[in-house]
Parts: C-alpha cells; structure tokens; sequence
C-alpha cells in the first residue's frame, strides 16, 4: 500500500502538474468548470498564482471566487464566452484596483500565451477556469489535453 500512495501521481485534468517552465509549475485543473472547484484549487497553492479563468458561463456565482482571487492571485487571464461576465465581476469588486492584475483574450490557447507572458519564477500557472469547456471544446478532457499540448509546446 505505502508503494501505491507513493507512486500516485494524481488523476488527469485535477490539479495535473505539467511542466515547469522558466521556473513557473504549470498546472490543468479543468475539470473545475464551477467557481467553487476553482477556490478549492486556489487553496491548494501558497505560491503566488496565474490563474486561467473562463470558458462557458454556467450562471453561478463569481463574486467568491473572485474576492479569493483578491487576495490569492498575482494575475487573472480571463478567456472564452463567461470572460466579459467575469471581468465585469471583478471590476464591479474592484479586483483591478487589489493586488491582482487582469488580461482579457479570445480563447484558451491565446491565454496560455498570455500566462507565459506574465508568469515569473516561483509562480503557478494554473488553469482552473470555473466555466465548462463546451464555448471551444467537446468537454473538459479535451481542453485540458490541449492546453496541456500547448504548455508542452511554449519556450
């Protein structure tokens, strides 16, 4: 048993490590597609955190999440349909006035770019997007295979 907990490397598309990359650890939680998921990922790091956040709105509440973000998060990369909604979310809080920067971009690929580019050693990068996939993707596997696809392929 002790063998088995050791060499447990986690399940797909949860909290799924995938690379580090200029001293940043990339992370593909998309199978948070409620806001709920994405604060119990949030709470999962201590570091200063990327956080991807976006994709189909699903008419739940963001205003935790994102007061979470307020307090958690170094830079939001809103992307897809929810990222108008969740943008004006954030302002109506006053997120961009907090810590917290924000950028706003079309699709999921776009905001891995994105993230590379404002990611810093010793950050996360982390999609866990609190919307479904279902604005770009077939489902949350898909996306999350993709980005993972693009992560791997970032310089």
């Amino acid at each position: 048993m002790l063998g088995g907990v050791e060499e447990f490397r986690g399940v797909p598309h949860r909290l799924e490590f995938i690379r580090e990359l200029r001293g940043a650890r990339w992370y593909n939680d998309s199978i948070a597609t409620a806001p709920e998921r994405s604060i119990a990922a949030i709470r999962a790091f201590e570091e200063p955190i990327v956080l991807l956040l976006g994709g189909r709105d699903k008419d739940l509440p963001w205003e935790g999440l994102l007061k979470l973000a307020g307090e958690r998060v170094a830079h939001l990369v809103l992307f897809g349909e929810a990222a108008e909604k969740i943008q004006k979310t954030a302002n109506s809080l006053g997120l961009g006035a907090m810590r917290c920067s924000i950028s706003r971009v079309g699709m999921l690929r776009e905001a891995a770019v994105k993230a590379a580019q404002v990611a810093v050693s010793g950050d996360v990068v982390l999609l866990s997007p609190g919307g479904t996939s279902f604005d770009e993707f077939k489902d949350f596997e898909e996306r999350g295979e993709r980005f993972t696809a693009w992560v791997q392929d970032l310089s």
